[in-house]
């Protein structure tokens, strides 16, 4: 046998030896960056979440880190705490739980119905979610040494987005479909005992805090199949735990991000991106972008405004940003319906 003929030999051993298992993936340092957490295909399939660092975009780096696993429907969002990345799914009532440098799974906080939104101080980490049913909300917060929910606090209706201010955790609570909430729960997170209710507009749903240490609160209005039952959004702001000034916004209000500098209030309002300066004493109803997004948030470093886009709500969607000073803009591609923005800085 002549050497060109082993030469051959050699090679066809080596490509046939070489599985597919045995494909190398590239490390990578998922410690700062952003993520934009993709719900996925409504009750089928599965969430993912996409990187973005540098310029690099990496599509699913859950499934990436993890061979063979998939995070589960719907993912909802996600926060970095104690070196772990927590990541909501709301179908499958569970909180994923990796490593942040290189997002392999280290748990499963599971029993927890319909998470929603995480919070926290730097020393403890709240959840919301929504109960079985979607009307009898609960707060926890969850021991991340031991990967595990405390006790339930009940807030009822559906909470979602959360803040903490002076030791309270601030809860809007959303109106669960047809019903009716009007409500923002307070806790203090000394006692992690409910103390009070604050009354806002109709489905309180996203909250902020800007440079005066006001509070912010937007709510969607409630909907309901009937037009003329349908409600309209309100902007109201908090101040010593009192509403004390309130917008009128039309009906689909969504969103609530506040600027590095705490002064700009942004959210959406159906095919319209808005901003409201904290100091008005009347809304501008001033547009910064045209569009239906159902997701925004604020990067703090680069005070940039992130926008998601899920397109046709069936193939991959799209994050953009628009910086509101020097106009500059970019955009790339995201998983199936991008809904929440986080920012590992």
């Amino acid at each position: 046998m002549n050497k060109f003929i082993l030469f051959i030999l050699f090679g066809f051993i080596t490509l046939f030896s070489c599985k597919k298992d045995d494909i190398i993936v590239e490390p990578v340092n998922y410690t700062t960056g952003i993520f934009v957490v993709n719900q996925g295909p409504f009750q089928n399939g599965t969430g993912t979440i996409t990187f973005r660092n540098e310029g690099d975009t990496i599509q699913d780096v859950f499934g990436r880190a993890n061979p063979g696993k998939v995070l589960g429907n719907i993912a909802q969002s996600m926060i970095k705490f104690d070196n772990k990345y927590f990541i909501a799914v709301n179908n499958g009532a569970k909180i994923q739980v990796v490593n942040a440098s290189d997002f392999t799974s280290v748990g499963v906080i599971n029993g927890i119905d319909q998470p929603r939104y995480f919070c926290t101080d730097g020393k403890k980490l709240y959840v919301s979610a929504w109960g079985a049913d979607a009307q009898s909300g609960v707060v926890h917060e969850i021991d991340v040494t031991n990967l595990k929910l405390l006790p339930a606090i009940s807030v009822g209706d559906a909470p979602e987005q959360m803040l903490i201010s002076s030791d309270k955790l601030y809860v809007p609570i959303s109106s669960p479909y047809l019903g009716s909430s009007t409500k923002i729960a307070v806790i203090d997170i000394k006692t992690n005992k409910l103390i009070k209710y604050i009354v806002a507009g109709d489905s309180p749903s996203a909250i902020v805090q800007d440079k005066n240490n006001d509070i912010w609160v937007i709510c969607s209005g409630n909907y309901n199949p009937d037009p003329l039952k349908t409600t309209n959004g309100s902007l109201h702001k908090i101040t010593d735990d009192v509403a004390v000034s309130k917008y009128k916004l039309g009906i689909d209000a969504r969103g609530l991000a506040v600027n590095a500098t705490g002064d700009k209030l942004y959210f959406l309002q159906q095919d319209e991106v808005y901003v409201h300066d904290v100091s008005d004493a009347i809304f501008e109803n001033e547009s910064v972008a045209d569009g239906y997004f159902n997701a925004l948030a604020i990067q703090k470093s680069t005070n940039r405004l992130y926008l998601a886009n899920a397109k046709d709500f069936q193939s991959p969607g799209e994050a953009s940003f628009i910086h509101p000073e020097t106009f500059q803009t970019g955009r790339f591609e995201c998983g199936i319906i991008p809904g929440f923005f986080y920012f590992a800085e």
